[in-house]
């Protein structure tokens, strides 16, 4: 039998033999060194609020080590060992012998729960406190079964030891309050603890070390809990601050960042950010790190002072910083939100990871299910949330539960997922009973199995009644689910028409799934005809949105997107490499293909790669880097340069070189300079900002002042008198009123001008090349649906033009559209529209000449290639919009509403 067990046993005979009656005289019978035994565990082990205790109480925290060294408890223990065999029925010995052991810990003290209980039992603050101790310690471990100690014995214990006014629970009951996690967080429950404390009587004895520092913490503990929080009456939060006002150079952490929150927030006196962020930097630059977190939070926003978003980052990545727990939340948010550098989800992830603050690892769900981090422990987060789950923390469970339904393993458990959202389904939860629904049928997002429904949850009537309910009250997740099902052939019958209007009207009201969704629908043609743009819509107003399955979908759109022309450089090319870089694919694998390698395969190949050219490309793949900067780390970025084209490797560095960047001559070998050379220049551009939406920026997408009514009458009008035609005159009357339409924008009447231009005089007559040429342009850049055979009607009137010794006015016109035209100005867009302008004769020569008359620098040989198209957007970002657009439109306005006016 164990040693530590035997003496379980022992102890175990001691309490329950009877006390012997005369105590007095026996001890007077004890040898010297039994009574110098007892006396030493009196005096080393006192048992706090013990009404029988010898001496002064000595608590936990004071038995503790402070270098956790328990080798220096040894004589302790065997003195109380030994004063216990002195005297066996001593009910105080026997108490202190047990919190020595405890203290001391080990596998064995799960052992002394049964000797605890009869001490708690008999009303001993101490023996419940140091249940709920045990139940700590062991809660979740491997060996919490051993303890026979429930959670509801261990919690009733702290609190009933806690109004017996025993400090350490005291303490622990105020700690509990504020961080969790075995109770849900609450300010004011804290705040009442801390004036317990405040309260308490002084006791027998003197106090000592620990008391008088408990005593003295808890009323500027009090003060700060008023100042750090909001929801507290501004005559307490007044009160708070004239108390810790005058100790803020103590130094003490606590009071100063309870103090500058008050001066930052105006919480019981006047808002003064600019003192807030001083004394928080006085602080910091003595050394006081826990003032880190919010000081870079005030940095970061500018407040009290100028912004400093990559001062904030590197002060909370210090040494010691960086295992503040306030700091990781702080940091997580700037490394995501892509102000002051690149978003980088794997660090952000880790950090929240580390930081152990229960709001952090809610957070962390999102990062864990969209960007896969690797984490050191990944049990931990499940352990964290479990307990905040436990106590009802706002938010944890549904976290959990999302988690186990749609996180990667090792956290994937659906059935327990399930098991988290039917409590709070029942308690009216809509997104966890929605949530419980959408999983009632596995393979529901599945294009490859049957749905099988799973057990428990909500039967099929009332999966029906759920779906009736929520699409009455416009919820997005009734209609998305509805469409699921549709599509599925599950509770409704097969209907991919009725599924994909589902899905629309799940993501009008905001539903970033349904636009995911909607896009392959659109894509593949379910329930509605194929639509490249719409598809593309859907998926980008998803990914503008969050959604890394969109930006994924569009990238991975940009290699087959040579006819349609909608996905842009940065959404095909810059994208699909931060979201590899992002996602920790690329690093070299030592044998066979890269990680790289594959993630880019037919990336720089395709046609709509050749659209950009050479410069374009490269400029995509640095601004990769600003998107994604972990990809400058030495382990992905080799791996990823080699994997690009020579071509683009050796612009890469032309580029560096030109902006003063990199001294070497260009080569493409990105040896160890190029690569300092790149981080450099990342950290000099700073992140790239967000892409504004390619149709937006069309002037003539732009309503502009008509109302719409209007427009479409006067067109219809129009379109009814060239079917009754009957003269010369007649014709021209329509062929103006299609032009004043054209004019401002009506993309109907550009079309029927740009396709009749080549093949008949009359509308030749009346429109004149520079018109014609603005609304091809348009026409092209914007692709609207219903157009066929664009490219070919615009090489025809170009080429008519050239004809008519008229090539000179395109050229012209083809520059100031440009200006006008921010679309125009993506390499991409420019150089896919220029590759059909070389079967034109004489369009590539015009538009060189006007450009040169224009004052572009730099240009090419033939106006159309690489080094043209490079000078043209210069330019045009230089000179800024001509105008011209603009005037057609408005005087495209008044004609229209005096057409309208003339009916």
């Amino acid at each position: 039998m164990p040693h530590h067990l035997c003496r379980v046993l022992a102890m175990a005979a001691w309490l329950a033999a009877p006390v012997p009656l005369a105590r007095a005289a026996a001890d007077q019978l004890l040898p010297e060194a039994a009574l110098a035994a007892i006396k030493a565990c009196d005096a080393g082990a006192a048992v706090p609020l013990d009404s029988g205790a010898k001496a002064p109480p000595v608590w936990d925290a004071e038995l503790m080590p402070a270098d956790f060294d328990f080798t220096k408890l040894k004589p302790l223990a065997l003195a109380c060992a030994e004063a216990e065999r002195a005297a066996p029925g001593d009910k105080r010995l026997q108490l202190q012998m047990l919190r020595i052991q405890i203290v001391i810990g080990g596998q064995e003290t799960a052992a002394f729960v049964p000797l605890l209980r009869p001490f708690a039992e008999g009303g001993s603050a101490e023996a419940k406190y140091l249940l709920f101790r045990l139940f700590e310690r062991f809660d979740g471990g491997p060996d919490a079964d051993r303890l026979g100690l429930s959670r509801a014995e261990a919690l009733v214990g702290l609190e009933q030891a806690a109004s017996a006014g025993h400090l350490e629970a005291l303490a622990t009951l105020f700690s509990q309050y504020r961080h969790g996690p075995l109770y849900r967080r609450d300010a004011a429950k804290a705040l009442a603890v801390a004036r317990q404390v405040a309260a308490l009587p002084p006791g027998p004895w003197p106090p000592g070390r620990y008391e008088s520092a408990i005593r003295a913490f808890m009323p500027r503990a009090a003060s700060e809990l008023v100042l750090l929080g909001d929801g507290f009456p501004a005559a307490e939060q007044a009160a708070a601050f004239t108390a810790l006002e005058g100790v803020v150079a103590s130094g003490d952490s606590g009071v100063a960042l309870a103090v500058a929150a008050a001066l930052r927030h105006g919480r019981g006196t006047a808002k003064d950010p600019v003192k807030a962020r001083a004394l928080l930097q006085q602080r910091a630059d003595a050394g006081d790190a826990h003032v880190v977190p919010a000081l870079a939070a005030m940095m970061a926003e500018g407040e009290g002072g100028p912004v400093d978003g990559k001062g904030a980052i590197a002060l909370l990545r210090g040494d010691r910083e960086k295992y503040v727990a306030d700091a990781g939340p702080v940091l997580a948010g700037l490394l995501l939100d892509n102000r002051f550098v690149g978003r980088q989800p794997q660090e952000a992830a880790r950090v929240l990871f580390r930081s152990g603050d229960i709001d952090a690892a809610i957070r962390l769900v999102d990062l864990v299910i969209d960007d896969h981090p690797t984490l050191d422990y990944p049990a931990g987060l499940v352990d964290r949330l479990t307990a905040a789950a436990t106590v009802d923390e706002p938010g944890a469970a549904l976290a959990l539960a999302r988690l186990k339904i749609f996180g990667p393993a090792p956290f994937t458990d659906v059935d327990g997922g399930r098991r988290l959202l039917q409590p709070l389904a029942d308690k009216g939860d809509r997104a966890a009973l929605y949530l419980l629904a959408g999983t009632q049928y596995a393979g529901l997002d599945s294009n490859t199995e049957r749905p099988s429904r799973r057990d428990g949850g909500l039967d099929d009537p009332a999966l029906k009644a759920l779906i009736a309910d929520g699409i009455a009250r416009k919820e997005a997740p009734a209609f998305l689910l509805q469409a699921k099902l549709q599509r599925q052939g599950v509770l409704y019958p097969q209907d991919d028409q009725t599924a994909t209007a589902n899905l629309t009207s799940a993501a009008n009201l905001g539903s970033v799934e349904a636009m995911v969704l909607l896009g392959e629908a659109y894509d593949e043609g379910l329930g509605v005809a194929k639509n490249p743009r719409e598809r593309v819509h859907a998926w980008r107003e998803a990914a503008r949105r969050g959604s890394l399955d969109a930006r994924e979908r569009l990238a991975g759109a940009f290699t087959f997107d040579g006819f349609d022309k909608l996905v842009t450089l940065r959404e095909g090319v810059t994208e699909r490499i931060a979201l590899a870089v992002n996602a920790g694919t690329l690093a070299a694998r030592g044998f066979g293909p890269s990680g790289a390698e594959i993630a880019f395969a037919g990336l720089f190949s395709g046609s709509r790669a050749n659209d950009a050219g050479t410069t374009a490309l490269a400029h995509a793949v640095l601004d990769a880097f600003r998107l994604a900067p972990v990809g400058l780390d030495e382990a992905v970025l080799v791996p990823t340069l080699k994997a690009l084209p020579d071509e683009i490797r050796v612009e890469m560095e032309r580029i560096l070189h030109q902006e003063g960047f990199y001294a070497c001559e260009p080569q493409g070998f990105w040896g160890p300079d190029a690569r300092k050379a790149l981080a450099a220049w990342v950290d000099a551009k700073g992140p790239l900002p967000d892409e504004a939406d390619p149709q937006a920026a069309t002037p003539a997408a732009l309503s502009g002042g008509l109302p719409a009514d209007i427009v479409d009458r006067v067109r219809a009008r129009t379109q009814q008198a060239a079917q009754t035609v009957r003269s010369k005159a007649e014709r021209r009357v329509v062929i103006q009123a299609l032009n004043s339409l054209a004019r401002y924008g009506d993309v109907a009447s550009r079309w029927a001008l740009v396709s009749n231009y080549h093949q008949a005089d009359f509308v030749r007559n009346v429109v004149t090349p520079e018109e014609v040429t603005r609304y091809a342009l348009d026409l092209m850049v914007r692709r609207p649906d219903g157009i066929d055979k664009l490219d070919f009607a615009v090489t025809f009137d170009v080429t008519q033009m050239m004809q008519d010794h008229k090539i000179g006015t395109f050229g012209t016109a083809f520059v100031a559209a440009l200006r006008d035209t921010p679309a125009l100005q993506d390499p991409l867009t420019l150089g896919g529209l220029m590759q059909q302008l070389v079967l034109a004769p004489g369009a590539c020569d015009a538009v060189r000449e006007a450009a040169q008359h224009a004052g572009a620098k730099k240009l090419g040989e033939d106006g159309c290639d690489e080094t043209s198209r490079t000078a043209l957007i210069a330019l045009a970002k230089a000179r800024g919009p001509a105008g011209v657009e603009e005037a057609a439109r408005r005087k495209g306005a008044a004609e229209v509403a005096a057409l309208d006016k003339g009916k």
